[in-house]
């Protein structure tokens, strides 16, 4: 069944090739611990309150370790930096 994470974010626009770092570091990230987005939406209007974030994804892990082991390795922790380049909104949650 596994478990599932909630991403808002914003892209941007002035740094492209950081946001396609980013991508390029953490696809084999999550491929290696067994995550797959499941959902990949753009936020079209916000109808109450302020919008989160321009894109929302869900993805699905297998376990709340995979998680943790995830967003605690150390390849992740080096890209940090790049990300908070390439991204000027960038929340995650786990739901449950």
């Amino acid at each position: 069944m596994g478990v599932y994470v909630i991403g808002c974010v914003t892209m941007n626009p002035d740094e492209p090739e950081a946001y396609q770092e980013y991508l390029t570091v953490t696809a084999p990230l999550l491929e290696k611990a067994g995550a797959k987005v499941l959902q990949h939406f753009a936020v079209a209007d916000d109808l109450v309150g302020h919008k989160p974030a321009e894109n929302v994804m869900i993805v699905q892990y297998p376990s709340v370790e995979a998680v943790h082991e995830l967003f605690e390795s150390p390849e992740y922790q080096g890209v940090i930096p790049v990300r908070d380049r390439a991204f000027s909104t960038y929340s995650v949650s786990l739901v449950s």
